[in-house]
């Protein structure tokens, strides 16, 4: 069932536009979908918020992990958790626009993506994991939303060029 689920969602998604021709896994959960896997030629990716009327509400771990050609991404409303090493590695992802809805992003998620200059978390996320920005050089200015209580050990360690960080008054034992 899950091969034919998945024969079936790459042909549904080639008939998206060019932005939109994302080539990728998923797992049911709930009447949900959780994206698991990305082998797409990268570039600007546009994840769906619904696929064959299934919501999607969570990328996986390690989902889009080591996509060095990966420029661009956007995550719809939909999204309520980005998952542990969801997009390290992306070694050229320079912009990530993140749905209002992602309450969680997980350890490692944005972790080497050397090239990203700037991310906006979204009022609403809660917990920024771990090592969430671990090394990422370009990166120069975060704001972080009242919503969030809670930010794991090292969570912008290592990113050389961040010369401004606004961290809500509720957010205490900070590892950077």
């Amino acid at each position: 069932m899950k091969s034919s689920f998945n024969i079936l969602l790459h042909l549904a998604l080639l008939a998206l536009p060019a932005v939109g021709q994302a080539q990728l896994t998923c797992t049911t959960n709930n009447g949900a979908l959780t994206i698991t896997g990305y082998d797409g030629p990268g570039g600007a990716v546009s994840i769906p918020a619904a696929i064959n009327g299934l919501p999607v509400t969570r990328i996986g771990d390690k989902a889009f992990g080591s996509c060095t050609n990966l420029t661009d991404v956007t995550i719809p409303n939909s999204i309520t958790s980005i998952g542990q090493r969801a997009f390290y590695f992306c070694t050229s992802l320079t912009n990530v626009s993140i749905g209002t809805s992602v309450a969680s992003i997980g350890q490692g998620g944005f972790c080497y993506c050397w090239s990203l200059p700037r991310v906006t978390i979204p009022a609403g996320v809660i917990s920024i994991g771990g090592a969430a920005f671990y090394d990422c050089t370009s990166l120069t200015n975060v704001t972080i939303p009242t919503s969030v209580t809670s930010i794991g050990d090292h969570a912008f360690s290592f990113c050389t060029h961040l010369t401004s960080v606004t961290i809500p008054n509720c957010v205490t034992n900070i590892v950077w």
